[in-house]
Formats: structure tokens, sequence, C-alpha cells
């Protein structure tokens, strides 16, 4: 068995102690790299990081009278056989720690009871070819490493910082990341909108980053099929009735593959779908392309500019020929843009399906002002969504956002996390079962008092600001954390936001000239202030979890069936079943939604006998929970 040992070279400088060894005491000790080089062991040398100020030395070029078997002058051929020998029978052997040379001067057993270095007459360990430890004379030569001439904590200038900067920015775009998928690999900077693209079928009708990425969104889509069982199972049960024939549905939500098998099974359902991303950062670019090979017109990709996320939208509503019936929103942009540029569009329109805090909220004004013309399905407190997608998805998603972009460790660390409905709910359960201190602001005293019976520190944000280490906002609310609270961050401070819009985190007043951005990798920002202090921020403020990661696919397959029942039920209900209101989701769909999902785990519900039905007052298959029943 050979032994492949990788060997990272630190910047060091190599100086002269003293004359030549005895040869008679035997080789002196190699560096690691050489002695495995020596007995047919691969080294690989790694450059070093470079050390703001610090000068390096060339490392001197192995000597031209080096013997053949890579040992040191004195060793004689036979002795370099006999070595090598001793290394082949050994192969199979693992390295004991014990067997290497600790190089570091500063290491206990290179040390003299009076603290000084082994070099001052210590001998040092050596390995012999037989595999023995012995003792060898004063080492010729000392490893001093280059950056001890530095400052420990000495700031690299803010010319250094943006040369590096550059420098990583570059390395990110260039490299494949589980994050961003295949989306952040392309070379190509020509915008989307710039380019002429064409399906297989050679239809234009669609803009992706890339046509050509299709296959692997293929791939992805087939994964996510695997991990929807609910939704598969109403496609199989709906798609010979097609309750959605002559749907013609407009939509804006995240374009990941999740949402992708939802499109599809619209589309064997029987409805036209255009489709558009609610977030800038969501979308996957090789899904967007799969999408668009199959015949949808799609119009997203990963990294747009805030005019285009608005051209997107535009193109799936304006189009000659093709007016929407049924708007499926997430946030509200999408409705949002009609109201204002296409207003006439709302007379054919039969209804909303929104599923965020943020779009439900802007309906409820609607409402209330008596502007909504259509009625509307507010996904967002279904159970089925708030339960599972807000606290299930997010309890397990802010972990992954979070390792994903900073590499960090949860254990001890503080963290505070603004909100305790059920996206806060789950970010905090996260956080504590890893070991955080976890602190919670909350404005409703039912939720803050849940917060201080689940075992967390109900505070003000101004009274931790100073001592986190992490903040998370998810409250739905606009300027959470002010520039005050920024300002009086301490040093790299990680700042992220859960829920859906970009309003909760003031990112507009960090964007001035005293303050200098350096983007670390894609979807993280160090912002810096003049004395050097830094925070870490990401996604600029949007959504964490599917700006800078993905979410489970399992609890999107809750939501993506809420979301097709909501259609269905708003596209066939008859005339005057819904007035120009916000609804909820009828109790009886909730229940069907979550029986769909139980066969994944084998699970068997309990029946009710007539007897229990009646005392009860129920029917044997529900509803089993009234509509003020809280879960």
């Amino acid at each position: 068995m050979s032994v492949q040992v990788a060997v990272a070279a630190p910047a060091v400088e190599l100086k002269e102690l003293g004359g030549p060894m005895d040869k008679a005491a035997g080789p002196p000790c190699e560096p690691v790299g050489a002695h495995a080089a020596g007995h047919g062991v691969a080294a690989a040398a790694a450059p070093a990081c470079p050390v703001p100020g610090a000068e390096r030395e060339a490392a001197p070029a192995p000597s031209a009278e080096r013997p053949p078997g890579g040992g040191c002058p004195g060793l004689s051929s036979a002795a370099a056989m006999s070595s090598a020998s001793a290394m082949s029978s050994a192969a199979g052997k693992v390295p004991q720690a014990s067997a290497m040379k600790r190089s570091d001067p500063h290491h206990p057993q290179h040390r003299h009871r009076d603290g000084s270095d082994s070099s001052g007459g210590a001998a040092e360990a050596l390995v012999s070819p037989d595999g023995t430890v012995t003792e060898a004379p004063r080492t010729v030569k000392k490893i001093q490493f280059a950056d001890q001439k530095q400052e420990f904590n000495k700031r690299p200038t803010k010319i250094g910082r943006r040369s590096l900067s550059r420098s990583i920015s570059q390395s990110s775009t260039d490299s494949y990341s589980s994050a961003a998928s295949y989306t952040d690999s392309s070379d190509d900077e020509t915008s989307p909108r710039d380019k002429q693209q064409k399906n297989s079928k050679g239809s234009s009708d669609f803009c992706v980053k890339n046509i050509k990425q299709a296959e692997f969104g293929r791939r992805e889509i087939e994964i996510a099929e695997q991990e929807m069982p609910a939704l598969m199972a109403l496609r199989k049960r709906a798609q010979g009735e097609k309750p959605l024939a002559g749907a013609k549905i407009v939509g804006c939500t995240h374009i990941t593959a999740q949402t992708a098998v939802l499109m599809e099974m619209l589309g064997a359902l029987g409805a036209q779908c255009r489709w558009a991303a609610c977030n800038i950062y969501s979308t996957l670019n090789e899904v967007a392309a799969a999408l668009a090979e199959s015949g949808f017109p799609v119009f997203a990709w990963k990294g747009e500019s805030e005019d285009d996320f608005w051209w997107c939208i535009d193109r799936c509503v304006n189009v000659e020929g093709w007016q929407p019936n049924m708007i499926l929103d997430d946030g509200g942009d999408l409705t949002h843009w009609i109201y204002k540029k296409y207003p006439n569009m709302f007379k054919k329109i039969k209804g909303i399906v929104e599923e965020s805090v943020t779009g439900v909220h802007r309906l409820y004004q609607l409402s209330k002002a008596g502007k909504l013309c259509v009625p509307a399905m507010n996904v967002n407190d279904s159970v089925t969504k708030q339960k599972f997608d807000n606290l299930y998805c997010c309890r397990e998603s802010i972990l992954d956002g979070l390792k994903r972009t900073t590499d960090m460790m949860f254990g001890g660390k503080q963290v505070v996390v603004c909100g305790y409905g059920e996206v806060g709910k789950g970010c905090c359960a996260a956080l504590k079962a890893m070991g955080s201190i976890v602190y919670v602001t909350e404005i409703d005293p039912i939720c803050a008092l849940q917060a201080c019976m689940d075992g967390f520190r109900l505070v003000k944000l101004n009274e931790v600001i100073r001592q986190v280490d992490i903040v998370i906002t998810c409250t739905g609310n606009k300027n959470v954390v002010t520039r005050e609270h920024l300002d009086r961050m301490k040093n790299s401070c990680i700042v992220c936001n859960m829920g859906h819009s970009n309003t909760e985190i003031d990112v507009a007043s960090l964007r001035t000239p005293e303050l200098t951005w350096e983007r670390v990798r894609s979807q993280v920002d160090h912002v810096i202030w003049p004395d050097g202090k830094r925070i870490v921020l990401l996604a600029e403020g949007r959504l964490l979890n599917l700006s800078c990661s993905t979410v489970p696919t399992f609890v999107l397959s809750i939501t993506a069936t809420t979301q097709a029942l909501a259609l269905i039920e708003l596209y066939n209900a008859p005339e005057g079943r819904y007035k120009q209101d916000v609804y909820l989701l009828p109790k009886k769909m909730d229940e069907y939604v979550a029986s769909l999902h139980l066969p994944t785990f084998d699970a068997h519900l309990t029946e009710l006998t007539d007897e229990q039905a009646k005392y009860l007052g129920l029917n044997k298959n529900g509803p089993f929970k009234p509509n003020y029943y809280r879960y």
C-alpha cells in the first residue's frame, strides 16, 4: 500500500547554527517533505498564505551533490538502499505519532527545565531506518517562521484588505459550492437580458442565466421529487380530472428544485404558468434552465439587480395574447406590480394565493382600504404552512445558512433572535440545541412569555448589542436593526435576516463613503468601519436560508401542496363563495395536506368510533379541530 503525504510548507527562514555534523553519528533529520520524497512517498507543498508586510525568502534549491536515494550527503548508497528497503517492508503500517520528529522549537519536548530551547545543547529525537527512536546531536538548522517578525494583532492596511477582497471574490465566482450549486460557476458576466437563447424546441420565451445548464437542473428536480411525496400523490390523483384546465397562473416565488416540482404539477393538472423570482439571490440557475427547457416561460437568475427583478416580473405579466387569471405570490411584489401597472387585469383574475407574512400583511392592508378587488387565500397562516415551513424548516435551515457562509461553531456563541413567532421559535430551538446562549427580543407579551417559558432571556436589543456574536431578525417588520445598533456591535459580529423582506436590517445606512465593503464569498460581505471594526453581513440583509443555502425539501412539499390546493379551491369555487377579502385555507384542506404526508413515516391514524365522534360532536372524517384552535 502506498502512502500519500500532503505537507503545507510555511514561510520559513533557514539559519545555519553550527558546523558540519559528524557523519558517524548518522544522517541528520530532514524536513518531512524531503524525508518522504527520499523514500518514494509523494509530498505536496502548498504555497503559504500571504502575510501583509512580511518579507519572504526563497527556499534554497536542493544540492546537486545529493545522492540518488534522496538522503543527506553523509548517507552512503548502501545506507540509502537499506533505508528504502526498510520503508518498503513497513509500507502497510500506519506511522505512529511517536515516530515523527517535532520540529517546533517551542514544543515542550524541545525545552529544558529552565525554559531554554533544545537547540541550546539538548538532543532531539530522530527516527532511524529500522523504526527505532534515537537521539541526534545538536541540529544544524533552525526553523524560524517569517511571520514571527510581525506584530500579532497588527491590522492589514486598507489597501491590503481591498486587494485580498478582490482575490477572494474572484476565487468565489470561479468555484462550485453546494449552496449555490452550479449557479456561481459561470465566467460569463453578460447579463441574461442581453443574450439570445433558445431551448431545444426553438422557444425563446424565457430569460435564464444559461440554458445549457438544463441537464443539471433536471437531475436536481428528480431528486426533489423523491422528497415531495404528497405533491406527487396529489398530481397522480388529480391529473386525470385536470382541475386547473384553463387556468393561467402567473407566479413569483423562490425558483428552486422544489418550486419546479410544483410548477410541473400545476402544468400536469392543466394550468399554463409563467414565473419570476421573488428574491434576487434565491434562484438556482440550473433549475431555471431546466424549466425553460421544458417549455415554462421562466424569467429569473441568481444575482439580479433591482431593475432586473422588476423587469422579470413585467415579462411574466405583460405578454401579448396571454393574460393571467390566477396569481401565486410570495412576498406580494407580483400583486403590487399588477396593481400599479396593470390594474385592469384584475377583472379576469379569480384569486390570489399568498404564502409570506409580508405579502399577507399587504393583502390585509388592501382589504382594509377597500382596494382588494379579488378573493385572496392566506396560505401563510394555514397550519400546514405556519407550523411546518415556518417552524420546522427554519429550525434546520438557520444552521445550514450560517454554516455554509461563515463556517462558524455555535457552541458558546451569544445570539440574539429578534422575534419569537414560528420562525423565531425554530431558530432559537436550533441554536439552543447547538450550545449557543440565546437572547430574544419581542413586542408581543404572549410570544414573549413563551420565550421565557422555553428558557430564553427576554431582552431589548440595546441591552445586548455590544456583546452578542450573531444577530438574527425574523419579525417581518422594518428597521429592527438600525445604524445605531450596527455602530455599537462588536468586531466580527454576524448579522443576518430570516424574514422574507429585506427591510428588517437598515442596510442602506451602511452604504456610505466612510464604510468599506469587502466581498468575501457569495452573499457574504465585510462592512468595515474607519477604526477597523467589521461586521459580517449575510445576503445583504435578505432571506438567509434561501439566499445562502437550501431548505428541507420535505417541508416544502407540505407548503407546495397547500399552495396547489388553495389554487384549485379558488379557481373552481362557485360564484359568490368567496368575496373580495382575505381567507384562510379551510381546516379540512389543512388536515388533508397533513394526511398525504403521513405514509412517508409509516404512520397510522387512530379512527374515532361512532360513539366517540358523537361524544365530541365531530364528523368521523374531520375536521377535528375548530378554526379557533391553537396548535
